[in-house]
């Protein structure tokens, strides 16, 4: 090698160091006797990734270009001296990479065909650097977007979100647990840097986002799902989610646990996923902390009532009150009573003396084990926030300041007891502004209370 790389510097002078390609290409110069052209490229062998979402680069990783010259000699050319075109982000629709290798005053192209597919990415911000405001800005492909306008006294209402997935799939089903909302997968992810905070969610998969926490693989042996259900209704004494029946109510985590899952393989206790997940939909929508943007729920008398209060509501999010300020029933895309009549028993997380535990695996459901130790929560009015670093709970978060207020950052009380572990959601019927979305407290595995229910969910493998 050392000789014919003398040969090379004696023909034409070169006396630094010369590049592995030009190294090649110079020995097929000599062996060739003479001036040596480049003839053409090819694709050998594909690039590892061929589909991809708008606004992703191609990515040539695994792909083998051959080139051959007029000698009849080839070789393969290394990724740092190809040009790709288009160079910058994909486009929706199928595009074609124009791959160009230039070699002694000669170039050649060849082509790769990929796939391109539309993700939408929509986005909201909170800057809470020096004030506490629970309204966020929009940002990515939602930055242009107006408010969303909840129905009031059961009308009409509107949302730029109408006609987006996954919003526009959370629709109602007849099934065996009664009236059941769809819950189509999506994307998420959450940043921070200092007391800034934000939000994505994507319409498809991308880099750096994680599937939803319902949908993502739990470990329960169905993988990955499309979409899974949540209760439109607390459950009545059947375990149902039924219209015009009392909530279950005066029952132990525990038991409510249990009792669902009694309904089929597939039926479980909402848990702390599905709180995010419906979470993480509401602030990308309304770009706000605060669920009085739909209504103060409760209820509209300051006592309990039957399912069903929503049911002649012309829209899927809204209040039964004559205005936003004032105590009423509330839905939100179809599911009733996020925080109103009875609180939801949350399963899927813990208390302890170390802090919140959460499980994934609804098959290993507890008051006590199996848990993932996300971190330790402040108690209160959430100011600021944790966002776990554990794989597959990176929507697990958890208040870790607590200077807020029912006017401020976020305006739902979180309540954290080491003693107590079996956490619960939502609002009473007690009219409170201390209840929403993000309501979250706890109470000991014995308690049982007439202000607290519970809600199914439903994991339906693929095939069903």
């Amino acid at each position: 090698m050392k000789a014919i790389a003398d040969a090379i510097r004696e023909k034409d002078g070169t006396t630094e160091p010369i590049p592995a390609n030009d190294f090649a290409a110079r020995i097929l110069a000599i062996q060739g006797g003479g001036d040596v052209t480049l003839e053409s490229i090819s694709i050998t062998a594909p690039p590892n990734k061929v589909s991809y979402h708008t606004g992703d680069l191609f990515d040539p990783t695994g792909m083998s270009v051959w080139a051959e010259f007029s000698n009849g000699y080839g070789l393969y050319v290394n990724h740092a001296d190809l040009v790709f075109d288009p160079a910058g982000p994909l486009e929706e629709g199928t595009e074609i990479v124009t791959v160009r290798f230039s070699w002694g005053g000669e170039a050649a192209d060849t082509s790769q065909a990929v796939s391109v597919t539309a993700t939408q990415i929509f986005g909201v911000e909170w800057d809470w650097t020096d004030s506490g405001p629970t309204k966020g800005s929009r940002t990515d492909d939602a930055a242009g977007f107006t408010d969303p306008v909840p129905a009031v006294n059961n009308g009409t209402g509107s949302s730029p979100f109408d006609d987006i997935m996954p919003w526009a799939g959370m629709v109602k089903e007849n099934r065996a647990g009664g009236v059941e909302v769809k819950e189509p997968k999506y994307w998420y992810k959450w940043t921070k840097t200092g007391k800034t905070m934000k939000l994505q969610i994507a319409s498809g998969p991308v880099e750096g986002f994680h599937v939803d926490p319902v949908n993502m693989n739990r470990g329960d042996g169905l993988g990955e799902l499309d979409f899974s259900y949540i209760g439109r209704y607390h459950c009545g004494s059947d375990w149902k989610s039924t219209t015009n029946v009392a909530q279950k109510v005066n029952i132990t985590r525990d038991a409510a646990r249990t009792s669902i899952h009694n309904l089929g393989a597939n039926f479980w206790q909402i848990d702390f996923a599905q709180m995010w997940y419906v979470g993480m939909l509401f602030l990308v929508e309304f770009a706000d902390w605060n669920g009085e943007r739909i209504g103060r729920g409760c209820s509209a008398n300051n006592s309990k009532e039957n399912n069903g209060k929503t049911d002649s509501m012309q829209y899927h999010t809204g209040t039964t009150a004559a205005n936003r300020d004032t105590y009423g029933f509330t839905q939100y895309r179809n599911i009733e009573g996020w925080w109103d009549n009875v609180y939801d028993w949350m399963d899927g997380c813990y208390y302890n003396s170390n802090g919140l535990n959460v499980i994934k695996n609804p098959n290993q459901f507890s008051d006590s084990a199996n848990g993932v130790l996300v971190g330790k929560p402040t108690g209160g009015y959430p100011s600021d926030f944790t966002i776990p670093t554990q794989s597959g709970l990176e929507w697990a978060l958890f208040p870790c300041a607590a200077s807020g207020s029912t006017t401020t950052y976020v305006p739902d009380y979180w309540g954290f007891d080491g003693g107590d572990p079996c956490l619960f959601h939502g609002g009473s019927y007690s009219q409170y502004q201390n209840h929403g979305p993000f309501y979250v407290n706890c109470y000991g595995t014995s308690d049982s209370y007439g202000d607290i229910g519970c809600r199914l969910q439903e994991r339906p493998p693929k095939a069903a």
